[in-house]
């Protein structure tokens, strides 16, 4: 089997060093290998071929506008997220069957635009336009390239060379639909593990089933409960 991961959540650093955020994220993938299963759906043990992890450097350059202030934000390699990020991505990499399929982050259209609860309290006056401050605007436009590109390739590799019998994506973007499609049309059974987020309907349709550990899984040991 082979288990993909499309950017882990909460991976922008918080309280949470990179080297311990890459082990939970290696563990949590792995527990996928032993949990119970029901064997009238699925026999034998499963055996793990490799761990695909999707993601994009962070921006380590660019300088935009910021609409609450004369100053601008600038990106650099240097900020302390972004040297949490690579750092991350350094780790979580040189982890036993772990393959990093890094994209490309653009940010050629990127802006700040209002919140939408922020512009509701503008509108009905009880903000007024000199309050607003940074935490009332969100940076837009950033957008990943090559990852859906890699994503498909893989599967794709993966079917025609019968290389696994079974993916599990971590993720739940309705994005992966003519992914999983292929997949099962390739024969493979295709799992998904949104851990703990709502899945799109649609995208559940496409899968051969969701198998959500985020609940039983315990990031103090790393281990399911």
């Amino acid at each position: 089997m082979v288990i993909t991961f499309l950017s882990a959540p909460e991976s922008s650093g918080g309280d949470v060093d990179p080297e311990s955020r890459a082990a939970q994220c290696h563990a949590y993938a792995l527990q996928h290998i032993a949990i119970p299963r029901k064997k009238i759906v699925e026999c034998g043990d499963r055996s793990l071929y490799r761990i695909f992890y999707y993601d994009c450097p962070p921006l380590s350059k660019g300088t935009f506008k910021q609409p609450w202030s004369a100053h601008n934000t600038v990106f650099s390699a240097k900020n302390p997220s972004n040297v949490w990020m690579s750092d991350f991505h350094s780790i979580l990499g040189s982890k036993r069957k772990v393959a990093m399929r890094m994209g490309e982050l653009r940010a050629a259209n990127a802006h700040y635009n209002l919140k939408q609860e922020s512009l509701k309290k503008l509108l009905s006056g009880e903000l007024l336009v000199s309050d607003l401050q940074e935490n009332d605007y969100t940076l837009v436009g950033l957008k990943q390239s090559g990852v859906d590109m890699r994503i498909g390739l893989d599967v794709a590799s993966l079917a025609h060379q019968r290389l696994v019998d079974q993916i599990i994506l971590v993720a739940g973007d309705t994005d992966f639909i003519p992914v999983a499609k292929a997949a099962r049309k390739a024969g493979l059974d295709f799992l998904i593990d949104p851990m703990g987020h709502r899945l799109p309907h649609d995208l559940v349709l496409q899968t051969d089933g969701v198998e959500d550990i985020s609940i039983d899984f315990d990031p103090r040991n790393n281990q399911l409960r």
